[in-house]
């Protein structure tokens, strides 16, 4: 399969694709938190899903890394063809001008495989959160599925790629949730709420999904962040210190 815009293409090996229809297509992006990135990511790994194709933008990104089923692309499709889920993994989010293009190509992906639903993944700001809720969640209106969870509140502004693609579910009638863990904006990465959306998902499947490799990551970067937290309030004081001698 290859479905081809001006800046951007999506090619599938459809023989590794066995889905008449999928139930689940699932992705996310690098916003705050990185949530939506990491879960996309660590779902794939957990579940086994294995590398069926990739979108390439009309400018290859200048760094890769090796995974065991090869060097990482800037945007990956896998598939479990027994759980019927696809997800597409953004190493990178598509650039201002490629955005429309690689918009245009999921959708039409998402249309080819009869998705049931898109579920996206990203990270709300904490600041938000009124209550002890974990995350909050936005249907398109030919959405059927619901979760038990506060909607997302009247006012603020979703951005970015995962606005992009929620948009343009929405004018194609496509059914997709938008799953928006709590997160702090100025954490780079946060496993926490990654693990929140996964629990999210994995409900949704029927299938447990392990978090516990996510919440000892979480555990071990805040406890990096405390320690550098100390060493510099003890270098701030040591410098008050020396003021005053």
């Amino acid at each position: 399969m290859k479905i081809r815009t001006k800046r951007v293409t999506l090619e599938v090996d459809e023989g590794k694709l066995s889905i008449d229809s999928v139930k689940f297509l699932i992705t996310g992006f690098q916003g705050f938190g990185a949530v939506g990135q990491l879960a996309s990511k660590y779902l794939t790994k957990t579940l086994h899903l294995i590398r069926i194709g990739y979108i390439i933008p009309s400018v290859i990104p200048d760094f890769t890394s090796l995974e065991d089923y090869g060097l990482t692309l800037p945007h990956e499709i896998f598939a479990n063809n027994e759980l019927k889920i696809i997800t597409i993994v953004n190493h990178v989010n598509p650039s201002r001008r490629d955005l429309t293009d690689y918009t245009n190509v999921v959708v039409e992906f998402v249309k080819k495989l009869n998705t049931g639903h898109v579920l996206l993944i990203g990270g709300l700001d904490e600041r938000f959160k009124e209550g002890d809720e974990k995350y909050r969640w936005l249907p398109t209106s030919k959405a059927t599925l619901r979760l038990n969870a506060p909607l997302f509140m009247k006012g603020p502004y979703i951005v970015g790629p995962l606005a992009s693609l929620l948009i343009a579910f929405e004018l194609h009638s496509i059914p997709a949730i938008t799953i928006l863990p709590y997160t702090q904006p100025s954490r780079r990465v946060d496993p926490r709420a990654a693990a929140v959306a996964i629990e999210v998902i994995s409900s949704l499947l029927g299938t447990e999904i392990p978090t516990h490799e996510l919440i000892e990551y979480a555990e071990y970067l805040e406890k990096a962040e405390e320690e550098v937290r100390k060493m510099l309030s003890t270098q701030e004081r040591s410098t008050r210190d020396k003021m005053y001698m």
